[in-house]
């Protein structure tokens, strides 16, 4: 697709005198997007009424749609008011818009208008144009103080470098390489970054191949590559966390200037994030951590992104952020800042927590069906479950899993029952730990995956299982709901106190809106919180959620009970129903630890009858 100019500015700005002579510089068509306004529009501004957004939308529908016809043809250069943000974004999808964005005084623009009776917009129409105007902080920004001709130049010499990538993206695994192709599916230009080593020799040109188009750009050296990209430079490494991102980051930091913008990917530990921050802040480097959830297809069709860094940085990152990512049901894209310095990652790795303990409880559903149910009939009661509120990407994808045969038999019945994971969970559990938030089922989950990879100790010690599981399946739907909103509700409190540790100022309704979709655990059950945690009290309190709960704590002790009468090993289960009992029971045991902490170490204890610490000598009573 070739690039559509866009002059844009209030009525008497001169974006149709620029536009025209930059279209016989370029040799390309001019349009007017006045002349694409309905009859009832003109006829509305003709009698000086100011046009509402509802008035403007089959008029923007009609923009878009011719736009996109000039991208694929030749190109073309339009004038267009596109006062706001909105507005802009409504033309630009999927295409590459060149913005030029024409300013000046309102009394120098109000002399023009008055000089031009014939034009169906009369000068009065020129506040309400002023008022309703959002200048972007991307694009061309010209003073139309200076002469039409001189701002031509201008954008000539401009365009010279336009040629040069909007993003560039380091690593081309599976991750890089399927957002580098979301992106350039958008219409924005992509450079990209991989070693020519080894078995990656080829990765490039491989790359580049496929793509097949002009928007993209391959490079196997850091210099070349950082000086194919516009400027500020936004690069976003998408490689494995850990001391390697160091290595990069000082690989490209000898070619990056003053304003560039670096946003690592990955799924780096939010303390590394916070260090590299700080380090790229002494030379006036911005450092974005930003989560990326949904795995091949998400990276493809449309994350769920989480950043963080700061307002600055982010603003002029987020057109493309937002361009690639997925959306939710009204629409919006499901990318946010999350907060400043390392809340993006921190916000992702409690989303690989929350996904962790999910992941458990399906297996658990698992291990209670199979003794009774072939796969052909869990998968069956699945997929009813998945058609209400149970609804979830990894519901959806477990049934996958159970109906996939290989040859004869089932795939699953051959794959080793010995779970790996990654660095993500165990640092939502400390976390959690270092934080004082009882996300137990976070860390249950990860113990879960411990015990299975101590498979040789467990096949010596393997009983044999020969008792029927007798489940109440109605009973096992809700102990699924009660089990998922306390993980919920133990991930999103973890959220909330590193926020208010790290003076975040997380938005955790906007956190729980971006997770409704292109992310691993988008489900109906995220909808409900993103609705929960609009109003400012805390979630335990909520009277929906207990209710709820309290309604469902039968059906779950029921399905535990079941399971431990047949030794079938619920770990996450049992873990959501002993926090609910912690948490609802007025007067737990701690009583008695904190006179055994005294007692051998003197370490005090608080009394219900008297203010303060105290301490007692418990061998001389009696």
């Amino acid at each position: 697709m070739k690039p559509v100019f866009v002059i844009m500015g209030v009525s008497g700005c001169g974006k149709t005198t620029v536009g025209k002579l930059l279209a016989e510089k370029l040799q390309l068509p001019f349009y007017d997007a006045d002349d694409f306004h309905p009859r009832a529009n003109i006829e509305k501004m003709s009698k000086g009424k100011p046009l509402t957004d509802a008035d403007r939308k089959p008029w923007l529908e009609i923009l878009s749609r011719e736009i996109r016809h000039w991208a694929e043809g030749k190109g073309a250069v339009l004038a267009c008011s596109a006062l706001k943000e909105s507005y802009r974004k409504s033309l630009a999808t999927h295409i590459e818009i060149r913005w030029i964005v024409l300013h000046g005084a309102f009394d120098i623009i109000l002399d023009r208008m008055q000089k031009r009776p014939e034009h169906f917009m009369g000068a009065e129409m020129l506040r309400s144009q002023f008022d309703d105007l959002e200048l972007p902080t991307y694009g061309l920004h010209l003073d139309i103080e200076k002469r039409p001709i001189a701002l031509v130049s201008e954008i000539l010499k401009d365009s010279l470098t336009s040629k040069r990538s909007t993003l560039g993206i380091v690593g081309l695994g599976v991750m890089g390489r399927s957002l580098a192709h979301n992106v350039l599916s958008r219409g924005i230009s992509v450079s990209v970054y991989n070693r020519a080593e080894g078995n990656e020799a080829n990765v490039v040109s491989n790359f580049l191949a496929k793509a097949d188009t002009p928007l993209a750009h391959g490079f196997t050296e850091y210099e070349a590559f950082v000086r194919s990209l516009k400027t500020p430079r936004k690069i976003l490494l998408m490689i494995p966390a850990g001391p390697v991102v160091d290595t990069v980051l000082l690989g490209i930091q000898p070619y990056l200037t003053s304003g560039d913008i670096l946003i690592d990917g990955g799924n780096s530990h939010f303390e590394d994030t916070r260090r590299r921050v700080e380090y790229f802040k002494q030379i006036e480097i911005d450092f974005i951590g930003c989560g990326v959830s949904g795995g091949e297809e998400g990276a493809l069709k449309g994350p769920s992104l989480m950043a963080g860094g700061t307002n600055e940085a982010y603003s002029k990152i987020r057109p493309v952020l937002e361009a690639i990512a997925a959306r939710d049901k009204n629409g919006k894209p499901c990318a946010a800042l999350a907060g400043t310095d390392g809340a993006g990652h921190f916000v992702k790795m409690v989303h690989n927590g929350i996904e962790y303990a999910e992941m458990q409880l399906l297996a658990e559903i698992y291990a209670l069906l199979r003794p009774t149910m072939n796969y052909a009939s869990i998968a069956n009661l699945l997929s009813e479950w998945n058609q209400v509120e149970l609804s979830s990407y990894l519901l959806e994808i477990t049934i996958d899993i159970l109906r996939y045969k290989e040859g004869d038999g089932y795939l699953l019945d051959s794959i080793l029952d010995k779970a790996s994971n990654k660095g993500t969970g165990g640092w939502s559990s400390k976390a959690a730990i270092d934080l004082g938030i009882p996300a137990t089922m976070m860390s249950t989950s990860l113990f879960a995956r411990y015990i299975s990879s101590m498979k040789p100790i467990r096949e010596e010690l393997g009983r044999e299982n020969t008792e029927n599981v007798e489940i109440d399946l109605n009973q096992l739907d809700q102990a699924y709901q009660f089990a998922r909103i306390v993980n919920h509700l133990q991930g999103f409190e973890l959220i909330r106190q590193a926020a208010e540790t790290y003076n975040w100022n997380t938005d955790l309704a906007e956190i729980a809106r971006i997770w409704t979709n292109g992310c691993i655990i988008k489900s109906e059950l995220m909808g409900s919180f993103q609705q929960y945690l609009t109003a400012k009290v805390s979630l335990f309190t909520k009277p929906e959620i207990s209710s709820e709960l309290k309604q469902k704590e039968a059906s779950i002790k029921n399905v535990l009970t079941a399971g431990l009468e047949a030794a079938i090993a619920l770990p996450c289960f049992s873990a959501a129903l002993q926090f609910w009992y912690g948490m609802t029971t007025k007067d737990l045991p701690a009583n008695l630890i904190q006179a055994q902490r005294d007692y051998f170490g003197g370490h005090t204890y608080m009394r219900t009858d008297k203010e303060g610490n105290h301490s007692t000598n418990w061998k001389t009573n009696g």
